[in-house]
């Protein structure tokens, strides 16, 4: 249980940091037109609190987390992660790089950088930290790999394709004309086969800004799906300065995040 409870606030936190990208005038305008539109909501958000439902099925188990995301410009976020009877059992801080996570009943506090690395030495997780944050946010060019776009136009649809970053892959992402929403994330191997696919869906206007409520991902190879779903999330508000704010008892175990190995796993569960 609090193996999963560390992924899904790790996860969740990892959106904080994102690369903001202009589109450049060597782009296609129908393309710098969607990028635009897409960085445009990103950076009309200020401030955002939300519940959040955290879903996670890999290799046969499954797990359900809610929680409070809080987040303010310039990239600080805190995630509570909440108990049967609201009682926070975790609780996430990230500023800028800096990620702290404390465990309440434990008394025990995990802090450091959270990688790619980390996610697939210590939890076998085959993620990248860079689709969570682009999930979180729809916008999957927040990444900054925009130099070699291709633009497909199917009337009610756009379809743009680049190289992943990964050898080897492309990635195929489509935009809806209707509101130009993001609507599936495709990773592709060079057999053509689907990697990875992020879906994103329930869009409704929050604060005068458009934005999915849910975001799926999913791998079919290593058999994992996880669903972001915000319920009743609100934007531009003030947030008070203890929110991110993460006291300390003196008394409380620390372990750094680099330090944790795959035999740790079985102290997580």
């Amino acid at each position: 249980m609090i193996k999963y409870f560390l992924i899904i606030i790790m996860l969740l936190s990892a959106g904080c940091s994102v690369i903001r990208t202009e589109p450049k005038a060597n782009i296609p305008l129908d393309t710098r037109a969607i990028l635009a539109t897409l960085k445009t909501r990103y950076d009309l958000v200020n401030t955002m609190r939300t519940i959040v439902n955290f879903k996670m099925e890999s290799k046969g188990k499954k797990e359900e987390v809610r929680g409070i995301l809080n987040y303010e410009k310039p990239e600080k976020m805190s995630v509570y992660g909440m108990g049967p009877f609201n009682e926070p059992k975790v609780i996430a801080l990230v500023s800028e790089q800096a990620l702290q996570i404390y465990f309440v009943a434990e008394n025990e506090l995990i802090k450091g950088e959270l990688t790619d690395d980390v996610l697939k030495r210590v939890f076998d997780v085959d993620l990248r930290i860079s689709d969570i944050r682009s999930a979180i946010f729809a916008n999957p060019f927040l990444d900054g790999n925009i130099s070699d776009l291709k633009l497909e136009n199917y009337q009610d649809e756009y379809v743009i394709s680049r190289k992943s970053r990964d050898e080897n892959y492309r990635e195929e992402i489509t935009i809806l004309a209707k509101g130009i929403v993001v609507d599936k994330w495709k990773i592709i191997n060079s057999k053509g086969e689907m990697i990875q696919e992020i879906t994103f869906s329930k869009y409704r206007e929050t604060g005068g800004v458009l934005r999915p409520l849910k975001a799926t991902i999913s791998r079919p190879y290593d058999n994992t799906r996880i669903s972001i779903e915000s319920v009743e999330p609100e934007i531009n508000i003030k947030l008070a300065k203890t929110t991110f704010e993460l006291p300390i008892p003196e008394d409380a175990r620390i372990y750094h995040l680099s330090e944790i190995k795959k035999s740790d796993e079985t102290n997580l569960q």
